[in-house]
């Protein structure tokens, strides 16, 4: 019997120090070393790194169809560089409280945009109507509608094409609660969103 445990102590013990030496050569998948007698190829050959997960693919064409990404940008696309595709480059017009007639003072605000949109024929024009927080809900979403459409009826008279303007009334939703005289009247307000048409 006691011979029989040593024995079995002798085969346990070879068994762990030979599964604890180490390989000359470790064997991965993504050795990066010389090739061997494996059928495996590196994923360095000559100085260039290969991907054996997903290919590169065809270089991405640049402008005109030049692979080149880094040429400079179209100036007249550099209006529209905001990642939504639209700008709000033009100052607000202010309304007196309760009113969307537009005052004679905010018309040349109108003009400088109706003079981009002559000279940017691919921009659209979307005019948003705001209102302070007096008033009910439906009764400010009116009144933002009257604004917004006062202005594109203006910006019609000068020569814009009523196609490519769109009204939008926000009423009182971004309006401060209770809020001052001089707080109010930025609220009484019409912005402009231009965007890249099609």
């Amino acid at each position: 019997m006691p011979r029989l445990l040593g024995l079995l102590s002798f085969v346990i013990y070879s068994l762990f120090w030979t599964s604890c030496s180490k390989r000359a050569t470790p064997h991965s998948e993504i050795t990066r070393g010389a090739p061997n007698n494996d059928s495996f190829q590196p994923l360095i050959e000559l100085g260039e790194e290969k991907n054996l997960v997903s290919p590169s693919g065809s270089s991405i064409m640049g402008k005109l169809g030049t692979p080149d990404l880094l040429l400079p940008r179209d100036s007249s696309d550099l209006i529209f560089s905001d990642p939504r595709n639209n700008i709000r480059p033009f100052e607000p017009v202010y309304f007196d409280f309760d009113q969307y007639v537009m005052q004679e003072k905010e018309r040349s605000k109108v003009i400088n945009v109706a003079s981009f949109l002559q000279q940017n024929r691919s921009a659209r024009l979307l005019i948003e109507g705001y209102c302070d927080w007096k008033g009910t809900p439906a009764y400010n979403k009116s009144l933002g509608e009257r604004r917004a459409h006062s202005i594109k009826d203006y910006l019609v008279e000068l020569g814009t094409d009523p196609n490519r303007i769109d009204t939008l009334s926000i009423g009182d939703e971004t309006a401060i609660p209770q809020a001052l005289a001089n707080q109010s009247s930025l609220d009484r307000r019409a912005e402009f969103v231009i965007s890249k048409g099609d």
